[in-house]
């Protein structure tokens, strides 16, 4: 029986959601946040009708301990891209509910939230969403030439500049690529975290 998944936003909105493209439990761990929610579409056989049901649980994927978050996601920068310059990495637990990360030039610290103050531990990709946006700014400081910028356009008092942007479109299309390949080729790497570095334990 056909079926698709929609997320009905709190102004009736409706947006189709590919469960090949998504992860449905993040999607619907976020929808829940925001007052929405996912709804499974069944097309009957026989009239063709369309009849909305409330969608099943969704059990949500595997997530791995705090401490293998670091590895995880050096591994997996490793493959976006290369960095010229090392940075430092920390995966910090204190629950917040606005601040998702922050990066520090100095340090070259990128420093991401692994907990919202309402909800509890943040699902893996929006953790790494989070990483690369902080990756964005370690790269447009240490290394704009590599996404053909010829300097930082960071100005006081902007936070984002049109290299920034850049440079995490970039990040996200690398990522997004290498996972459709993955699905195509029913490949789901393990990365071997005593080979991507030390853990660092950082009090900023």
């Amino acid at each position: 029986m056909p079926e698709r998944y929609w997320l009905v936003l709190p102004n009736g909105a409706r947006q189709l959601i590919d469960p090949d493209e998504f992860d449905l439990a993040s999607i619907e761990e976020r929808a829940r946040r925001v007052g929405a929610r996912l709804v499974l579409e069944v097309l009957e056989p026989i009239d063709q009708a369309v009849r909305l049901v409330p969608a099943p649980p969704i059990p949500r994927k595997f997530e791995p301990p705090i401490a293998a978050i670091i590895p995880l996601f050096r591994a997996r920068m490793e493959r976006v891209h290369a960095c010229r310059l090392e940075y430092f990495l920390e995966i910090n637990t204190r629950p917040t509910s606005r601040v998702l990360g922050g990066y520090y030039r100095r340090r070259r610290l990128v420093r991401v939230y692994s907990h919202d103050s309402e909800t509890g531990r943040r699902p893996l990709e929006e953790i790494f969403d989070t990483f690369l946006h902080e990756m964005a700014h370690h790269l447009e400081y240490t290394e704009p030439q590599s996404f053909d910028a010829l300097e930082c356009e960071r100005k006081p008092g902007r936070m984002h500049s049109p290299v920034f942007w850049q440079i995490l479109r970039d990040l996200k299309r690398r990522w997004a690529v290498l996972q459709k390949l993955e699905r195509r080729q029913h490949i789901d790497p393990v990365p071997d975290p005593l080979s991507q570095g030390t853990l660092f334990d950082l009090d900023a």
